[in-house]
């Protein structure tokens, strides 16, 4: 190992006798002198901090980025979300407008019953978790009991 490079100052450390003994088998291992192997330790003691601060610069900058990705990518599927419920929304709509275009006018009121019946459903089952869905759609009996509930009330229709 080279000296130091710029104004040089002395120190003085005390150790236990251990780890004297150890600094002097490193040195007599390596062909260098303890003063070269304290060097290199606190040399290294110092560009740890230094590496410390490099990867919580670098963890801020990753954090950043990843942040900014999840909410591009967050108001894509809200977006799309949005577009699913349009769809969804115009699909029931149409059902409805056929079912009233289509029922005698002597059903009529047993239809609004019914459609009453059938959206009060359709919110209870859209409050379920997206685990309880689809152990709900899993369940044939269930649909069909769900199903009949829609039209239980009404025998004729």
């Amino acid at each position: 190992m080279t000296e130091p490079k710029g104004k040089v100052v002395q120190i003085t450390v005390k150790v236990a006798e251990d780890k004297y003994d150890a600094l002097k088998r490193l040195a007599a291992s390596k062909h260098i002198n303890m003063a070269d192997v304290v060097r290199s330790f606190i040399n290294k003691g110092l560009s740890v901090d230094s590496y410390q601060e490099n990867i919580d610069f670098l963890t801020g900058i990753i954090r950043q980025e990843v942040k900014a990705e999840i909410g591009k990518q967050a108001n894509r599927l809200a977006a799309m979300l949005f577009k699913v419920g349009a769809i969804t929304s115009s699909n029931y709509f149409l059902a409805v407008r056929m079912m009233s275009d289509v029922i005698s006018p002597s059903m009529q009121e047993d239809f609004k019953d019914i459609n009453s019946n059938a959206r009060k459903l359709g919110i209870d089952y859209m409050k379920q978790s997206g685990i309880g869905v689809v152990e709900f759609l899993e369940d044939e009996d269930a649909v069909e009991r769900a199903a009949g509930k829609v039209k239980s009330d009404f025998s004729g229709v």
